[in-house]
């Protein structure tokens, strides 16, 4: 976090000029969530297009979600193995509304975090990617992911990977039946 208030100062400090990057990769930086409020000042000031955030420990995410969808510059986020919880599930919600490509896999987002996800997917005209393995989803919350597909008949989805989520037979059957009626999927 200490590297990350120096970047901050000299990207975003009086001295810096302004300027937009195509992507800005800061992963595996043992970043928390203290950054979040520093990260989202980066993206406000550069407005990037790609955002690598992957292996670090980042756990708040309104900070960032507030950049992103005040921004609605950055288009393709990774977020893979952060400790993404329930509780970050509704600041992903909001940043579906600018996303198109959503990498948060290998979280802690469980079964609740999924349910939470679901309204997003459900509003969601922009998201063609949207990569939640390894989250421990659960039967529950594939069906709600499921239904937030079903309910979405403007969705451009493209990609979904729930693999490594213990979807069981009830989620399984819920997602094959939003599959067979999703144009997209």
């Amino acid at each position: 976090d200490d590297g990350m208030k120096i970047l901050h100062q000299c990207l975003c400090g009086d001295n810096a000029s302004k300027q937009e990057i195509t992507k800005f990769d800061i992963r595996n930086n043992n970043l928390t969530g203290a950054s979040s409020h520093l990260i989202g000042d980066i993206i406000n000031y550069l407005q990037p297009h790609t955002l690598v955030l992957d292996d670090n420990n980042i756990s708040s995410l309104k900070d960032i979600s507030t950049a992103v969808t005040t921004t609605c510059t950055v288009k393709v986020l990774n977020m893979f193995t952060n400790s993404i919880t329930s509780q970050d599930a509704s600041s992903i919600c909001d940043m579906m509304t600018c996303l198109e490509e959503l990498y948060i896999n290998d979280n802690e987002l469980g079964s609740h975090g999924a349910k939470v996800l679901s309204q997003g997917i459900e509003n969601t005209k922009t998201l063609r990617a949207l990569l939640i393995s390894c989250n421990n989803i659960g039967s529950s919350g594939t069906t709600a992911i499921a239904s937030g597909l079903t309910d979405n008949i403007n969705t451009s989805l493209e990609v979904l990977n729930i693999s490594y989520d213990a979807i069981g037979q009830d989620g399984a059957r819920a997602i094959a039946e939003a599959i067979i009626n999703n144009k997209t999927l």
